[in-house]
Order: C-alpha cells, then sequence, then structure tokens
C-alpha cells in the first residue's frame, strides 16, 4: 500500500505518509478508513515527500467527487501537505487542484510547520 496512516483518536489527529505510487484507489481505502474511525473532521498530516502520483486528471475528478461528498455528510479537518523543500511536484500538483473544497489545505515544506500551522486551527 502505498499510504500509511495513523489516527490518534487521543490528540484528534490523523498523520499519513505516502510511498511509491499512489493511485485513486489508495486515497480511496484511505478516506474509508477515516470514515470508519470518524475522523474526518480531525486535522490531518499528509507527508508526500517519498510519494508520486499515479492518478489521471480524471481520477482527480473522481477525488475531488469524493472529498466534496465527504465534506457535506462528515466534514473534513485542515489538511497540511508536507511536500518538503523541493515541493513534490506530482503529489502536491493533486491537492492543489482540491484546492477548491471548502477547508483549510496547506503546502508545508517540513512536519514542524504543518504542525505549528495545525495547532493554529480550530480544535474537534
Amino acid at each position: 500500500m502505498s499510504l500509511q496512516w495513523k489516527v490518534s483518536h487521543l490528540d484528534h489527529m490523523v498523520i499519513c505518509v505516502s510511498e511509491g505510487i499512489v493511485t485513486l484507489k489508495d486515497f480511496q481505502d484511505y478516506l474509508a478508513a477515516l470514515k470508519k474511525e470518524k475522523a474526518l473532521p480531525f486535522p490531518k498530516i499528509f507527508i508526500a515527500t517519498d510519494g508520486r502520483s499515479g492518478m489521471s486528471d480524471e481520477d482527480r475528478v473522481k477525488l475531488a467527487v469524493l472529498l466534496t461528498e465527504f465534506l457535506e455528510i462528515d466534514g473534513l479537518g485542515p489538511f497540511a501537505v508536507v511536500a518538503g523543500a523541493k515541493r513534490n511536484a506530482g503529489l502536491a500538483a493533486i491537492f492543489k487542484s482540491l484546492a477548491t473544497i471548502r477547508r483549510p489545505m496547506r503546502l508545508f515544506p517540513d512536519i514542524h510547520a504543518a504542525r505549528k500551522w495545525l495547532g493554529t486551527r480550530s480544535k474537534v
């Protein structure tokens, strides 16, 4: 699996690490797991430094539709993407294309900056 995540109910936080080629199916599984654990509203850190996009433009549209559905039903927490100092272009492009989803989202060079920003967001 190209995405590995940890849900911390105590901290109300999700951290996900990407590695290798990330597909639409990977994102669908990730979101389904977060829904099952009732963690969609939690703040999330997505570490994209070692992942690459395996998604087509059509896949991105499907992901945007899925995220919009989750937003309307369950809500989505703030989303901090750690793209590294050189900005992982493939996965960062996916998240930029999803920026129209109504929830706070930003790209960061490292996890420390991402945590600091999430700390300024309202808590679940």
